[in-house]
């Protein structure tokens, strides 16, 4: 009996178990991609186990420029948007996910402003409607919002903010015009943010949660030049009294440059300020030559204590090449790791270190649920690479894990599960 029941606990190890990814690219498709992990005997980590990454089904219906995902897995849809960076319009596509196979089915499309690379989902606390609010950045235009129905994942637009400047940032070549880059849902769920590469602002926009319509705060002024790209929440909560802090940390794509904010809030919801506590550059304290030419891309916060952020157009590394049948070595942009301080040091951080993005450019980057796992996105490499994170230390792996190509420029990839 003992010998049966070892067998089986050995067998029940090795069974693989698959998680579903899916892809934004250039190419204008979304694909779905299949994670299978077969551990090992007796594994202990992420690490233990061999990972295989395949391709299995793909879209095209967010041609001809797909930019970025958005989930819903509670409702199983995807939003994707169009860039059409040689049009003069994008467009929002809307997709149900079938949850057993990952295939996705278009549900409906629109024509939206210029130059869509990001979007939000917020989803209003329980006040008789059942309806969602996607806000999309437009790159070259400004903010637009949609009023969803999260069971049919159909959308309709509701409102469109056209930002201007007055003059040319210190840039003049990136910062003529506003370029917001990211929309981020606050804490609070009260409030959304958006920050402007081309007008060295953060912008803020109120939500009312009733009717799904924003109203402009004031804007918040950062460094000139300095062109900020996108930013993450962390809220630290207080067991005695039951209260909370908030802290902002943006990553700013022209200085290169991370700084966390304290967050203050304003009374009746008129907005909010943010005070910098810490700032260093996004690759800490190195100083190689080859830093020169960085552009800091992604941020995340990981299990509430530290962050990561990628950076590209600075090849650091090399790394072996996914290709097993070729020896070469291969350049490798960094993914950056910081640890967030606790007690008196809240709201600052300090460096830990650089590893492999790898390949180049890592436009952006997501964390699976478990935390454990870390797909990249390499837009020039056009590959999606899976990397182990040890949630003891944090520390990310420095050993592609499984990897895939995909066709065209890949600019986002987000875990179903």
């Amino acid at each position: 009996m003992f010998f049966h029941n070892l067998l089986t606990a050995t067998a029940l190890a090795a069974v693989a178990s698959a998680k579903h990814l899916y892809v934004s690219s250039y190419s204008g498709n979304v694909t779905t991609l299949s994670l299978t992990q077969t551990p090992h005997a007796n594994a202990n980590s992420s690490s233990d186990s061999n990972y295989t990454l395949t391709t299995l089904s793909s879209n095209n219906a967010c041609a001809p420029n797909a930019s970025f995902l958005t989930i819903d897995r509670i409702h199983q849809n995807l939003f994707c948007v169009n860039e059409g960076i040689v049009n003069p319009n994008g467009s929002l596509v809307s997709f149900k996910i079938s949850p057993n196979s990952g295939e996705l089915t278009k549900i409906n499309s629109a024509i939206t402003p210029a130059a869509p690379v990001n979007s939000v989902l917020y989803t209003p606390p329980h006040n008789g409607t059942s309806k969602q609010l996607l806000a999309v950045a437009h790159y070259a235009w400004g903010l637009t919002t949609y009023t969803v129905d999260p069971d049919t994942a159909n959308f309709t637009l509701t409102q469109s903010f056209n930002f201007t400047q007055a003059k040319a940032g210190p840039n003049a070549a990136r910062q003529a015009a506003p370029h917001p880059h990211q929309v981020i849902l606050d804490p609070t769920k009260k409030f959304l943010l958006l920050p402007d590469l081309g007008s060295d602002l953060v912008r803020v926009f109120h939500i009312n949660s009733s009717t799904l319509t924003l109203t402009a705060r004031p804007s918040i002024p950062v460094a000139p030049g300095s062109g900020p790209r996108h930013g993450v929440f962390q809220t630290v909560h207080n067991g005695t009294s039951g209260g909370a802090k908030h802290y902002f940390f943006l990553v700013t794509e022209l200085a290169n440059t991370i700084t966390s904010y304290d967050v203050h809030y304003q009374p009746f919801d008129a907005g909010l300020e943010l005070f910098p506590r810490t700032s260093m550059k996004t690759y800490g304290n190195h100083s190689e030559p080859v830093f020169a030419g960085n552009a800091a891309a992604e941020i995340a916060l990981v299990c509430d204590r530290e962050l990561v952020v990628s950076n590209r157009n600075a090849s650091f590394y090399h790394i072996a090449n996914p290709d097993p049948r070729n020896a070469t070595e291969v350049p490798s942009d960094t993914l950056a790791t910081f640890r967030i301080g606790a007690g008196a040091q809240e709201g600052r951080f300090s460096f830990g270190e650089l590893s492999p993005a790898g390949g180049s450019f890592p436009r952006q980057f997501s964390v699976d649920g478990g935390e454990d796992l870390v797909a990249v996105g390499l837009q020039n490499s056009g590959l999606v690479v899976i990397y182990a994170r040890d949630k003891a230390t944090g520390r990310l792996g420095r050993e592609v894990l499984a990897s895939v190509e995909v066709e065209g420029a890949v600019t986002s990839v987000v875990w179903g599960e």
